[in-house]
């Protein structure tokens, strides 16, 4: 079924072929099809949780930030007239006629900043697709601030779930690895799983990979050697309890530490345009300006 599957992979997930392709090949496609479902449950709750902060907290930064820019486009040239046409001496906030200028330069020379962006995002993608830099940018992707640790704990918990149904399955570890490691598409973890199996082989610890990377909780370690010396099956159905607790509690600290962030980007942008745009504002209601104009 996985076969057919990968004809339609703009409608199948690449997730979820691979769980299909490691339920038929370890004979227990009930059993996938059940986790694939599960992992779909997870991931939409995860997706909601995520969303329910992010998305009010980015509306009300760029709602600021345009709010901000069409305030000094449109109300600072009136502002401006409005001073000059009375002959007062008072010059707008400095700050406020720097975000003018740069904004009618802006204007003037749209195309200049376009082509550079563009440039960038270019250069970007050519970087992406070569081999290194896909992999500087997946290592990126587990280290990153916020969010790194949860990527990395959320592929090394799908990538633990098929050697762990492999493995009740009969498969020997060695098949079990190489079976899975489809099923992330992240390079820094394929990279790990190669390298764990070439050990197998050449009789070293399949292990240490995931140990010399340092990106997972050094207690997952130590569960998978223990493991290696009783029961592995069910050591790595103990250690995805413990991966499943930890990525609760980093969510949960995602979710508190993310507000504070966006509140202050949202805070440094509402203090911008109190300065660039409110100020001008209440000095031209208060009416200071008439009497300068008279004197």
């Amino acid at each position: 079924m996985y076969t057919t599957m990968e004809y339609y992979s703009n409608i199948f997930p690449y997730i979820y072929i691979n769980m299909i392709k490691v339920g038929e090949l370890s004979g227990s496609l009930e059993r996938s099809l059940e986790q694939a479902v599960e992992y779909l449950e997870n991931s939409d709750k995860l997706r909601k949780r995520v969303k329910k902060i992010v998305v009010p907290n980015l509306v009300m930064f760029f709602g600021l930030t345009i709010g901000t820019i069409l305030a000094v486009l449109f109300g600072v040239p009136m502002l401006k007239g409005i001073f000059d046409s009375v002959g007062s001496q008072k010059q707008l906030p400095a700050v406020t006629m720097w975000l003018y200028n740069t904004t009618v330069a802006i204007k003037q020379v749209w195309y200049i900043p376009v082509g550079i962006i563009a440039a960038i995002v270019g250069l970007f993608f050519a970087w992406k697709s070569t081999p290194k830099g896909r992999y500087d940018f997946d290592y990126f992707k587990y280290t990153m601030p916020i969010f790194g640790k949860l990527i990395y704990l959320l592929d090394f918990s799908r990538l633990m779930q098929c050697v762990l149904l492999n493995l009740q399955n009969g498969m020997r570890i060695q098949d079990a690895l190489e079976v899975s490691k489809s099923v992330v598409k992240n390079t820094v973890m394929m990279s790990m799983v190669e390298t764990a199996i070439n050990n197998i082989f050449i009789g070293q610890s399949w292990i240490e990979p995931f140990e010399q990377a340092k990106l997972g909780d050094a207690m997952c370690i130590e569960m998978l050697k223990i493991g290696m010396q009783t029961d592995l099956s069910e050591m790595i159905a103990k250690m995805l309890e413990y991966v499943e607790s930890d990525i609760n509690n980093t969510l949960e600290k995602i979710m508190k530490v993310l507000p504070e962030v966006a509140y202050m980007f949202v805070g440094v942008v509402l203090i911008f345009f109190v300065c660039a745009v409110l100020v001008p504002c209440i000095s031209l209601y208060m009416g200071d300006w008439l009497f300068d104009a008279y004197t």
